[in-house]
């Protein structure tokens, strides 16, 4: 029996590209059940857009939110929306490979989660993109400080978020794609396809746009790196407190095997305190997770202890959303 699957598109004055990756779902070589592309009250012509092709193709929804919703509350909104087997999301300005959601669907038996490896692109000279071709660190005590599974990469049983414990945790104090891959990778079922499926479109504007930092191990990019971070943690420390307490509760509510989820939640707690001990026992615990805690294993072991002793404070990096 087919599997019927879900793309799932939110859309925000995204005129200029939503055709192009439209197109490319529609060209896929695994046909898709539904395309449901939900309109966070666009200001251009990006409804219009979706209106012809809604009359052209049986296949795709599009819907228009009365009032904004904001990216992780407006997604959560579609997906409930979805009445596939499988849900992928879909970005409205990347273009997808045409076997994409074929190569995922064919591991979907196995796993909650079946991700891509995406690749970056511009059109505009002033943006910088860096391509990361390392494997994708999916451990839940690395996914806790970073979702290394964005979105646009993700296709994953329907079923999946109702594991999502709370609904006030979708729509405040997570990211939608974060909680997917969290409860995901709590019950260790995240397979990441070594192959570039995703064309992933970076612009200026984007909500995840950065300009992409330097982390070369030189002894300039060292200092820089151990100052900017020790800085950040100094006045982020607060704030990641009460960040780290709200993880815990949410990793807390989470039906998972025990092991990584109790890892996970004596890092979150250790982070959560304000004391001398909590310091140092997250020190020991680092330090204990080394090979699995950071984005790629450190095959220096000495370098590994330092990284691992300095992490409660280098993590602050991961946290300027803050």
């Amino acid at each position: 029996m087919e599997k019927r699957v879900s793309v799932v598109m939110c859309t925000y004055n995204g005129e200029k590209y939503l055709k192009e990756q439209i197109e490319s779902i529609l060209n896929q070589t695994y046909p898709v059940y539904e395309i449901i592309i939900q309109d966070d009250c666009s200001i251009d012509h990006t409804m219009d857009i979706l209106q012809k092709y809604e009359k052209e193709y049986t296949c795709i929804h599009a819907f228009r939110n009365e009032k904004q919703k904001g990216i992780s509350e407006n997604f959560f909104s579609a997906l409930d929306r979805a009445n596939g087997d499988y849900i992928a999301l879909s970005d409205q300005d990347d273009i997808w490979e045409i076997n994409k959601i074929e190569r995922q669907i064919s591991y979907a038996d196995d796993y909650m989660l079946v991700a891509c490896v995406s690749k970056p692109f511009a059109t505009d000279d002033e943006i910088k993109v860096i391509f990361d071709e390392r494997e994708r660190n999916t451990h839940l005590e690395r996914e806790i400080y970073l979702n290394s599974i964005p979105g646009h990469t993700m296709l994953f049983k329907k079923s999946l978020i109702d594991k999502i414990p709370d609904a006030t945790y979708r729509n405040k104090h997570f990211m939608y794609d974060y909680l997917i891959a969290l409860v995901a990778a709590a019950n260790q079922s995240i397979y990441v396809i070594p192959q570039i499926l995703v064309n992933h479109r970076r612009l200026l504007h984007s909500a995840t746009y950065s300009v992409p930092d330097n982390y070369k191990k030189t002894l300039p990019n060292i200092f820089r790196f151990t100052v900017r971070t020790f800085v950040r943690y100094c006045k982020l420390h607060s704030k990641m407190r009460i960040y780290f307490s709200r993880l815990y509760r949410l990793l807390e509510a989470i039906d998972a095997p025990l092991e990584a989820k109790k890892n996970a939640m004596a890092l979150a707690r250790y982070h959560s305190q304000n004391s001398l001990t909590g310091y140092i026992g997250l020190t020991i615990l680092c330090v204990r997770l080394r090979k699995i805690l950071f984005y790629a294993e450190e095959k220096n072991a000495v370098l590994s202890i330092l990284r691992a002793i300095y992490f409660p404070i280098s993590c602050s990096e991961y946290f300027i959303f803050l």
